[in-house]
């Protein structure tokens, strides 16, 4: 009874295959847009990963060396190879900044990811804090919240000490 009631208050064909073609278009867009997003967050991911993975240098290993002796010289003499500088097993000590909105109003966050990059210095100051004018280009470490919906909500920036 109620279909037959809102049968003469309907849209026409056309109004519909319009809203549906709507729809469509506006979730490929979606579809594009997170998909931008996690191939961002994967790609600065991979980036801070190949960072901290890598394997220190293989320390020098000192030997003595002898040479042989020379036929006008009785006896040559032996020399050492300087020793090698132990690092020390720390990590550096990380300080990070509070974090700063990238957004008026962010969405709700159940989930997101704390993703690590390297931005300009220059960013530093779109959100307030000093930079010199010679230091502007300079890389720095920033860690971005990045949303389930892919949108990066607030940054914070990390000096190693």
């Amino acid at each position: 009874m109620l279909a037959a009631a809102d049968a003469e208050i309907e849209g026409s064909s056309e109004l519909e295959a319009r809203v549906r073609s709507a729809f469509r278009a506006h979730r490929r867009r979606r579809m594009v847009r997170h998909a931008l997003a996690w191939t961002i967050a994967a790609a600065a991911i991979v980036a801070v990963m190949s960072f901290a993975v890598r394997r220190p240098e293989a320390p020098v290993v000192a030997k003595m060396v002898r040479e042989a002796p020379a036929l006008t010289t009785p006896s040559a003499p032996v020399v050492a190879a300087p020793k090698p500088v132990r690092r020390v097993g720390r990590r550096p000590r990380e300080i990070v900044t509070d974090f700063f909105q990238l957004i008026e109003a962010p969405p709700p966050l159940d989930r997101g990811e704390l993703v690590r990059v390297m931005v300009p210095a220059a960013t530093m100051r779109t959100v307030g804090l000093p930079v010199n004018e010679d230091r502007l280009a300079d890389q720095v470490k920033a860690d971005v919240l990045v949303s389930e919906d892919g949108l990066a909500t607030a940054i914070r920036f990390v000096r190693s000490e």
